[in-house]
């Protein structure tokens, strides 16, 4: 960005001078301008973009990320938003329609069908966002540079988490979304002080973590409530820590206990309440101390959808009518639904290490609809970034490159099976999302299933769809007996693990050999917990491909006998 132009845009701006600003802007390079109106509040956004010129709103148009282009296009009459897009240049215009989801896609195209006259009265607006971010405000909590590693036993390092920047600012809630095992509670425990930094500087209202007593609250996934305390002294817990006066505590706990609906269960205990009710007493004892930040560990994956659903009604409830005294909620979830609903900022996790693949606000009115267009388009971009592969930034330089261990996706062979027909009962081709909802899948049950089905080559996926191949479609079709050989052929192509498996085992006199030694192996690039879940997706699908015998009572595998006959032949 360049900072001189974003002074004088915001000055611009700050005296309310959207005439000066349009042509500071227009005065910049596209690429300039467009990273630089992308860094101001939305509702500034959607009056400079309401005044721009044609040409110019589409020329930055086609720089936007589509789904934003699409947002900003819909602040303007129907007849306004058909001349943009006219005058978008090709392969810009060509790229945004192609990523849009098919919602998305069907409500533009019948906007550009309509003639303008008729249809510009009746031009869709998107509102401001309820709560709108204050970027020019300092930021509670920033990260610079944080990173965290593990030590293995033999003196080296893991790294889980990359080098990383990232600002809590208030007023908004953020929602950090990431496959299972990308890092996010660790990230979440390093930004709250709970868990040191191997490198970088967390900074609370501009100090070090470390020298201050951060105000802020934790809600975990699995309730953590003390039995033997009654639900009026599991909320006091905080507080006594606080060496808060009785009185005080008394109210504080008994009017957060209210907050989120428990008025009369103070001395009921934990075993006599749902899952549900045990999770608002944590919501009240986190509220109870009136934190300045409210983090959330995925605070709803534990419950029944039903009440899931209740819960997070609740709680956006309380935000929007300000009736908590937190001043930002930080969301750590794998429901990008979830995400999308509550969210006005959302980070998206890569992982293997952890790093930020994407950050971006979600500029839609409270409360959101789950099947709006606007809505869908959110959830389908975020599929995309999660099941695209990152690229990296410049080319590797030669000898400082190490190329990762490959990772085989926790997903039995049934799973992959079951996808594979699914798609080819759809005619081949889906939507990742559209597959998710029908199953009542979240993210972290669905991708590793269409991860393994990519990595065996049954199925290609992009830009958040997927596709079965050739050799998937045969698969699915196929018989029992056919479908074990040509899981075993995918496999011995396509699968590191089972490829090294498969060939120590052959090379050994006896075909045989302890599993000790795969896992000896793994620890070279995974941490124990890792190791085993990559031990157990092996075995089962090595055991289904026939491509060895696991014996449990010698912790040892055998050859089968095909894969000795494939040898000696």
């Amino acid at each position: 960005m360049n900072p001189p132009a974003a002074d004088k845009l915001r000055a611009s701006l700050s005296q309310g001078n959207w005439d000066r600003a349009l042509t500071q802007l227009e005065r910049l390079d596209p690429q300039v301008a467009a990273d630089l109106f992308m860094s101001i509040p939305f509702e500034d956004q959607e009056v400079l973009f309401r005044q721009m010129p044609v040409e110019f709103a589409a020329t930055l148009a086609g720089i936007f990320p589509y789904y934003h282009t699409y947002v900003l296009l819909h602040s303007r009459p129907v007849d306004e938003l058909n001349a943009i897009v006219d005058k978008m240049s090709p392969a810009a215009r060509m790229q945004f329609i192609d990523e849009l989801p098919a919602e998305a896609w069907q409500r533009l195209m019948n906007e550009l069908q309509t003639p303008h006259d008729a249809a510009a009265a009746a031009a869709p607006e998107l509102a401001a966002p309820a709560i709108p971010h204050a970027p020019l405000e300092a930021p509670i909590i920033e990260a610079r540079h944080i990173e965290k590693r593990f030590q293995r036993p033999d003196g080296t390092s893991i790294q889980v988490i990359a080098p990383t920047d990232l600002a809590v600012e208030p007023g908004i809630i953020i929602a950090l979304l990431g496959p299972s095992g990308s890092g996010k509670s660790t990230l979440l425990r390093m930004l709250t002080g709970l868990a040191p930094t191997s490198a970088g500087e967390v900074l609370w209202h501009g100090k070090p973590v470390a020298e201050c007593a951060p105000n802020v609250a934790i809600v975990f996934q699995s309730f953590a409530l003390f039995p033997w305390l009654t639900v009026l002294e599991n909320v006091e817990v905080p507080l006594v820590a606080r060496a808060m006066e009785h009185p005080e505590r008394h109210r504080r706990a008994i009017q957060s206990l209210a907050s989120v609906g428990l008025t009369g269960f103070e001395n009921a205990y934990p075993k006599e309440l749902s899952g549900g009710m045990k999770q608002r007493v944590g919501f009240a004892r986190a509220l109870a101390v009136e934190p300045e930040i409210l983090f959330m560990d995925e605070p709803f994956s534990a419950l029944d959808v039903l009440t899931a659903e209740n819960l997070r009604g609740e709680l956006l409830e309380l935000w929007l009518g300000k009736k908590i005294p937190t001043r930002s909620i930080f969301l750590v979830t794998h429901n990008i639904e979830e995400a999308v609903l509550l969210a006005d900022r959302i980070i998206v996790l890569g992982r293997n290490p952890a790093k930020i693949r994407a950050d971006f606000r979600v500029p839609l009115a409270q409360p959101r609809e789950r099947n709006s267009a606007e809505f869908l388009l959110y959830v389908d971009y975020i599929y995309k970034l999660m099941t695209q592969p990152q690229l990296e930034a410049g080319p590797p330089v030669p000898g400082e490159t190490k190329v990762p261990y490959q990772v085989l996706p926790h997903a039995r062979r049934g799973t992959i099976a079951g996808l594979l027909e699914l798609l080819g009962d759809r005619g081949g081709k889906e939507d990742l999302y559209r597959i998710a909802d029908e199953l009542h899948l979240e993210v972290d049950d669905l991708l590793p299933i269409v991860e393994a089905a990519v990595l065996l080559a049954f199925a290609k996926s992009d830009k958040g769809d997927v596709e079965i191949t050739p050799e998937g479609k045969a698969f699915a079709e196929a018989d029992i007996s056919t479908r074990k050989r040509l899981f075993r052929d995918a496999a011995l192509s396509h699968v590191t693990l089972l490829q090294q498996m498969h060939s120590a085992l052959a090379n050994k006199s006896d075909h045989t050999m302890s599993l000790e030694f795969f896992r000896d192996l793994l620890r070279e690039h995974f941490p124990d917990a890792e190791v085993q879940r990559q031990i157990e997706t092996a075995l089962n699908w090595g055991r289904y491909a026939d491509l060895f015998t696991y014996h449990a009572d010698s912790d040892r595998l055998s050859l089968d006998e095909l894969g000795v006959g494939a040898r000696d032949h």
